[in-house]
């Protein structure tokens, strides 16, 4: 005989009154409604999965009839917006778009995106002076120079004037990124190199060498003992730097002046300049 009392609950995924009031006053949880009805927890969870690609289907159809919509009440706006998002190459694809046949147009934010990479080349190529092998100098010096400058610098640790340029190397890479400079043992680029010749210098751009560079004479402007500033003045007149990335600082000069008073180089003892000349 059936049990008289018994009573089922209606399977339901309706929330009433009562259960959203619960539910708002933080009682319980929606979940917790639901199982009440009935599901389980399987179907509870399929049941929530669902509602929640509902909204975000709902949320994203509203986006999109929002944007077409605002793109039809403000063109120029919504043009604005897309070419000052574009990369340099989604740049050159919207020439093939109606909307975008304007040259002068799209001239404008392709020089801005331009701009943008050369500066964003600039902050984050280099910054210090590398050491390479005679096996690395095709990727390192020729591939490297069709991005940038590369400054080259031959060298031998016995050679007073190369230690004294490699310091000052260091301090140069840090102020001017844009450059890239590296150094190599003199003996290890050519082996029978020598000596008197150092220290020397390669400049390299697009994949050539421009210039090179022998002896402490013409790496800097005047004699040493070299500072960044005397290096960094040749490096202009070379077009390797712009006159306008370079603090000119006359109490530098002086100290220069003053250091090289006090050395006492000579060819004996490894510089390649003679203070009695």
């Amino acid at each position: 005989m059936a049990d008289r009392g018994a009573q089922s609950t209606p399977f339901t995924t309706q929330l009433t009154d009562f259960d959203d009031a619960l539910i708002k006053r933080g009682i319980c949880s929606r979940e917790q409604c639901l199982l009440a009805k009935g599901m389980s927890e399987d179907q509870v969870l399929d049941t929530l999965v669902a509602e929640e690609v509902e909204l975000q289907t709902r949320a994203a159809e509203d986006t999109l009839r929002a944007s077409l919509l605002d793109r039809e009440l403000n063109p120029e706006r919504v043009r604005e917006e897309i070419a000052a998002n574009a990369t340099a190459q989604q740049l050159d694809e919207l020439e093939e778009d109606d909307d975008f046949c304007d040259d002068a147009f799209l001239a404008k934010y392709r020089e801005q995106r331009i701009s943008e990479l050369k500066v964003k080349q600039k902050a984050k190529v280099h910054g210090e002076v590398v050491e390479i092998a005679r096996d690395q100098w095709t990727r390192e010096i020729n591939a490297a120079s069709n991005l940038s400058w590369v400054f080259v610098h031959l060298y031998e640790d016995h050679v007073r004037d190369c230690v004294v340029l490699n310091r000052v190397l260091a301090e140069i890479a840090k102020r001017h990124a844009q450059v890239k400079f590296v150094k190599i043992r003199a003996k290890t680029a050519v082996p029978d190199w020598p000596d008197g010749n150092l220290p020397a210098a390669y400049l390299y751009k697009d994949g050539e060498m421009r210039t090179q560079l022998v002896g402490s004479r013409e790496i800097a402007t005047g004699p040493p003992p070299f500072t960044a500033l005397s290096v960094e003045r040749k490096l202009v007149e070379l077009g390797v730097l712009a006159a306008a990335d370079v603090e000119e600082d006359g109490s530098e000069d002086e100290e220069r002046e003053a250091s090289h008073r006090r050395s006492a180089y000579s060819r004996d003892d490894g510089a390649t300049w003679d203070a009695s000349s």
